[in-house]
């Protein structure tokens, strides 16, 4: 956070900081051929450890500490991890549907990507 700066300059900043950062992993496309499968694999990886580390820190814990503030999952919040449990479960078998639902009718998305 930039005290010194008005909050509309603060939000252009990190408009701007996130977008360049988009497009500088984009531009990742230019410099890599796209046939490269342990590339793809590793990009792959890299981008689901983001995006747990994203969901845990941004999603889970606060959802967890909502919970137990709220007494309604034990006196002490000892079962506050329930209903995150639960939404995260229904979260994975939505996308393990579409995987499958996507698989089904022939799209290989691997196979796609690496342009056969």
């Amino acid at each position: 956070m930039l005290p010194d700066h008005h909050p509309l300059v603060q939000t252009l900043l990190g408009t701007l900081f996130t977008w360049g950062l988009t497009a500088a992993g984009a531009a990742m496309v230019i410099i890599f051929n796209g046939t490269q499968r342990k590339l793809l694999d590793t990009s792959l990886g890299f981008a689901a450890g983001v995006m747990l580390a994203a969901s845990y820190w941004s999603l889970l814990a606060p959802a967890i500490e909502m919970a137990e503030q709220s007494k309604i999952y034990g006196e002490d919040g000892q079962f506050a991890f329930i209903p995150v449990a639960v939404g995260f479960f229904f979260g994975a078998l939505f996308v393990f549907l579409t995987d499958m639902i996507i698989s089904s009718c022939g799209i290989q998305s691997p196979n796609i990507m690496l342009g056969r």
